[in-house]
């Protein structure tokens, strides 16, 4: 039915105007005028019980049509063809079904277009690959608290950015590009499983993660985010990189950044440090 409820406005227009013109053809063959005029109106009043109705409605008034019809058809003394009769019993509710769903099919489409806007700005914000954040979105949100936090000097807020880079992801997509797909939409799950609903995460592409957390100079927000970032770069860790039947470890850089009250960094220099702290980390990483 979601399909169906998709269909254009005008194909369904289509398609009733065609159902009218078979139904009058095949009925002027067989019974002449007056069946078709009585038929015609029987049908044009199932359209608008679904137009005017909603889907118990129809279900409720189709059943009542259908046994009412058959007891005056078959049980009282009325004399007419075998196929009128069935026809004059269904034609109510195969039209109500068919006003209901062009109703349905207009309602999804007003709904569409007055949703399209805003559907096509979100869609330009997300990767294709992981569905989180770009880095458009990145820097956009960063501007904002930024803004923010100049803002409200006072208010103590604060902001972790974290870093998580699948090493030698060039690598890994040399070795399989489709197996390094599947270890990013992986990682992008698990991340929007253990972190915090607050939280922001985007993907910059080649591999990185970004989260971006919002926290308060008083109480200890600053010690959660940080050993929520440990826990998270040692889920990472977890996934291996599998490529047909060999799998091998994958390899975690990170980085972590605090930014406390006002700031005039750009959301260009925070990635640039933090990118430089996550390759100290995969020295530390490779030495232990």
């Amino acid at each position: 039915m979601k399909y169906i409820q998709r269909i254009r406005i005008e194909w369904m227009m289509i398609l009733l105007a065609a159902v009218f013109l078979i139904q009058n053809l095949i009925l002027d063959d067989r019974f002449g005028f007056v069946p078709v005029l009585s038929i015609s109106l029987l049908a044009f009043f199932g359209l608008l019980v679904g137009f005017l109705g909603n889907t118990i409605t129809v279900a409720v008034f189709s059943m009542m049509v259908m046994a009412t019809g058959t007891y005056l058809l078959y049980y009282t003394p009325i004399i007419m063809p075998r196929l009128e009769k069935i026809y004059l019993i269904i034609v109510i509710p195969i039209f109500a079904v068919l006003g209901l769903i062009t109703k349905n099919s207009v309602l999804f489409n007003r709904r569409s277009n007055t949703f399209q806007p805003r559907m096509r700005h979100y869609l330009t914000t997300l990767d294709e690959t992981t569905g989180l954040y770009n880095k458009k979105e990145f820097e956009a949100r960063f501007e904002k608290f930024k803004c923010a936090m100049n803002l409200y000097e006072k208010i103590g807020r604060g902001l972790i950015v974290s870093f998580y880079t699948v090493d030698y992801i060039e690598q890994l997509r040399y070795q399989n590009d489709q197996a390094t797909d599947q270890l990013l939409q992986a990682l992008a799950q698990e991340l929007s499983d253990i972190r915090l609903p607050e939280e922001d995460q985007f993907y910059l592409g080649d591999g990185t993660f970004v989260v971006m957390s919002p926290i308060y100079h008083s109480g200890d927000s600053l010690t959660f985010i940080q050993e929520l970032n440990r826990i998270t770069k040692t889920q990472f860790s977890l996934f291996p990189f599998k490529n047909f039947e060999r799998s091998q470890n994958t390899v975690i850089r990170f980085g972590e950044m605090a930014i406390e009250g006002s700031t005039e960094l750009t959301a260009e220099q925070v990635i640039s440090r933090v990118r430089r702290r996550s390759e100290a980390d995969l020295t530390d990483e490779y030495i232990l």
